[in-house]
């Protein structure tokens, strides 16, 4: 009798254990998806600003767009309305790709190696908005002198010291958030990393 109730015990014990390790890698699971995300909002709520700005600027541009005179200037318009409607939607999207990154259905390696995928491509588009985003530097500084009706020749100083300050003050910014991304995004690697821990 005494051997029957001990494996009975036994059994309650390991029925019991179970259901521990099973809560447990569930709350990790847990833990583990809301510092993912919360980490993610960090780049999200940065490139949220820029959409606003970027949409902003177009609106102005689009508002004004009457005053800009020329077939050269308004090709230049367009291709200014173009960029600011574009880099958005390319960050937006660089973003999603991230965040789709689903830990509770995949397996660890499965969702390792979707993230490694996702995690290279965000920082393509990344690379890619930046050029996007210098040319729009280059090409909006002559729609907006139309818009407020000066000509580029009236300012004085603009190619020899203004646009190359301009422009390395730029690489300078998009160089120190290219740099935080990427640590952001080892973050959210060795939070994955650590999942199978």
């Amino acid at each position: 009798m005494e051997l029957e109730e001990m494996q009975q015990a036994w059994e309650k014990l390991s029925q019991r254990v179970e259901k521990q390790d099973v809560l447990t890698a569930q709350l990790v699971e847990k833990s583990t998806r809301q510092s993912y995300h919360s980490t993610l909002n960090r780049i999200k709520s940065a490139e949220l600003m820029g959409t606003l700005v970027c949409y902003a600027g177009a609106g102005y541009i689009s508002v004004h767009l009457p005053k800009i005179e020329g077939l050269g200037m308004q090709v230049l318009a367009a291709l200014t309305l173009g960029l600011l409607l574009v880099l958005p939607i390319l960050s937006l999207a660089s973003v999603r790709a991230i965040k789709g990154v689903n830990i509770s259905v995949a397996t660890y390696v499965e969702t390792i190696q979707t993230f490694a995928r996702q995690k290279i491509r965000f920082q393509r588009l990344q690379k890619i908005n930046v050029f996007l985003a210098l040319l729009l530097l280059f090409v909006s500084l002559p729609v907006v002198a139309a818009i407020q009706g000066k000509d580029l020749g009236q300012i004085p100083h603009l190619w020899t010291l203004i646009v190359p300050v301009v422009a390395v003050v730029f690489m300078g910014f998009a160089y120190w958030v290219l740099k935080a991304y990427n640590k952001t995004l080892a973050e959210m690697e060795s939070l994955l990393s650590d999942i199978d821990k």
